[in-house]
């Protein structure tokens, strides 16, 4: 007991140093952790020894964190967040993972370690770009909106990747029983997740009424994260996952922000032990020996964010000069959701120690990061001035082309309206559809195993006539979305031409598919162990994807060619 109380000690005692160390250089906290840490870890000085306390502690900071980040995580508002934004939090994590995958591939390591180097690196810190942006008084820029809700988007889907990996429970695991396995269980997480709102926000204002103290929002907080967190655990999810949805329950009741302060105080100090507690894991001496994997992930880093958010910005949100390079170094610093990936890689017994790897990147991005922000009009200027003035012109009319399209999914019409309402109802079905399936197929095995096979053949058919009605619900909303996307098109291309518009949707909507499910493809080569030559897939795919996206700028640059046959209001009339 006394080694662990001294052990303890020692980390809050360096928390306070880590802060101070930070606070000194103007950097965010996480540079000091993550910096004490390592100094005080079993490679270096050696002052904290109980490993198992040290990787308890790193487990309980993890929880936490996740359940401070769902704290922001109102449901209404997610549900708020733009298209362009949702879009390009997406092609960015799956840009970034492609490019860390290849690059891993590319220097002798496994598919799984490439897999979980690429999901490591797509992440980008919160907590790094808001606090570096505060102190640089660069905050109120008008390009830091999108930038904070392309961090929501990452966060969302570094909380599916954790449930991910935590739903696979060893390298060998088939693929169609961990995902049955992992969409039962948060189906059940998200059940209880719905009844637990209602029953607090029946039951919230009873237990305020008797107990008006500020203890008992704090109890009744880490209550109910602790329970999700249980619950997650029991299901064989990583707790993390619920205790992210138990800080959204609570961002969804009212008088939320009362909660986040009760808990503030308390989520802060685990937070800072947990990045202290990651230090500690750091081998100095496996950076050293694998200073030319993070040298070359490190470049990864830089090109990619360059890529994925700097054209991206530039393409989907017109941004302008030098924004699309401010976008890109702002978004550098790898985040600390990084790792948490990197711990759960452990299990996997992949022969290399990702958690010093990605310490150490967390680091020097955040630094590079840190000072580069200030060069962005430099940058801008060195770059702009190689780039071919015709070039230029064809770029800046695709992006202004793009932009008014999301411009008017922004705008509040009848269409628009019905593009949610039909997108929210093919998103429930698309789910109800996935459910459905998982949930045939394993009555379906219990019927074959214990009934004749005539039953089993029976319930085969009835089990497949469903499925099809599912779908064809799912086509005709998929269809309607369709239909209404090309109305609103026609408000955005100077032909006014219908069938130009369905032209150019068609060749948008290929070329985003064929280029997501290519940069995606290292998940399907990983899960189904599929053979090295098949890596050229994904590489087919982008260039079929580029042949679309080719169609596509000739079309919106070529309006000669379409006579104005269409407007928008027979569009409407034919819907």
């Amino acid at each position: 007991m006394a080694t662990e109380l001294i052990s303890l000690g020692i980390l809050f005692l360096c928390a306070i140093i880590g802060g101070v160390i930070a606070a000194k250089f103007k950097q965010p906290a996480v540079f000091g952790m993550l910096f004490i840490g390592a100094v005080i870890g079993p490679s270096s000085l050696n002052l904290v020894r109980d490993m198992s306390m040290i990787r308890m502690m790193a487990d309980f900071g993890a929880i936490l964190i996740l359940f401070i980040v769902g704290l922001e995580f109102d449901v209404s508002k997610i549900m708020k967040l733009g298209a362009r934004s949702i879009i390009i939090g997406l092609l960015k994590f799956a840009i970034v993972l492609f490019f860390g995958y290849q690059t891993t591939l590319l220097l002798g390591f496994s598919v799984k370690v490439a897999l979980f180097v690429g999901v490591i690196l797509s992440f980008s810190s919160t907590v790094v770009v808001v606090k570096v942006l505060e102190q640089k008084d660069m905050f109120s820029r008008k390009e830091v909106p999108l930038l904070v809700a392309v961090l929501i988007i990452e966060d969302i889907i570094a909380v599916f990747a954790l449930t991910f990996f935590s739903g696979i429970k060893d390298s060998s695991t088939n693929l169609l029983s961990t995902f049955e396995h992992i969409i039962f269980s948060v189906a059940i997480l998200i059940f209880a997740y719905y009844l637990m709102l209602k029953i607090l926000r029946f039951g919230i204002s009873i237990i305020l009424k008797n107990n008006s103290d500020e203890s008992v929002l704090t109890f009744l907080s880490l209550g109910i994260g602790a329970l999700f967190s249980y619950f997650a655990a029991s299901l064989g999810l990583t707790p993390s996952a619920g205790a992210f949805l138990a800080g959204s329950l609570i961002a969804s009741l009212p008088n939320a922000k009362e909660y986040g302060k009760a808990i503030h105080p308390y989520a802060l100090i685990f937070t800072s032990i947990f990045f202290i507690s990651m230090g500690t894991l750091v081998d100095f001496n496996g950076i050293q020996s694998n200073i030319a994997l993070i040298t070359a992930l490190l470049i990864t880093v830089l090109v990619s964010r360059f890529v994925a958010v700097g054209f991206l910005t530039f393409l989907l949100a017109n941004f302008k000069n030098e924004q699309p390079f401010f976008s890109s170094i702002a978004m550098i610093s790898v985040g600390e959701f990084s790792l948490l990936v990197a711990k759960e890689s452990e299990k996997f017994g992949l022969g290399i120690d990702l958690v010093t790897i990605t310490a150490a990147i967390i680091f020097i991005s955040a630094i590079v990061m840190s000072i580069g922000i200030n060069y962005s009009e430099n940058i801008h200027s060195k770059f702009n001035s190689k780039i071919p003035i015709k070039s230029r012109v064809r770029l800046d009319r695709i992006s202004s082309y793009m932009r008014k399209l999301f411009d008017q999914t922004e705008i509040e019409n009848f269409f628009t309206k019905k593009l949610r309402s039909e997108s929210k109802l093919a998103f429930v079905l698309t789910i109800i559809a996935t459910f459905t399936f998982f949930l045939l197929r394993r009555v379906s095995l219990v019927i074959k195993q214990n009934f004749h096979y005539l039953v089993w053949y029976a319930f085969y058919l009835a089990s497949l006539a469903l499925m099809l009605f599912i779908l064809n619900l799912v086509y005709k909303r998929f269809k309607e979305i369709y239909n209404t996307m090309s109305v609103i098109l026609t408000n955005v291309d100077s032909s006014r031409n219908l069938k130009k518009c369905k032209r150019i949707l068609n060749n948008l909507l290929l070329s985003l598919l064929l280029f997501f499910s290519a940069m995606l493809f290292p998940f399907v080569i990983f899960a189904l162990s599929l053979a090295p030559w098949t890596n050229i897939i994904p590489f087919v795919l982008v260039f079929i994807s580029f042949y679309y996206m080719k169609n596509l700028v000739m079309l919106i640059n070529n309006n000669s060619s379409f006579a104005p046959s269409y407007t928008a209001s027979v569009a409407a009339a034919k819907l």
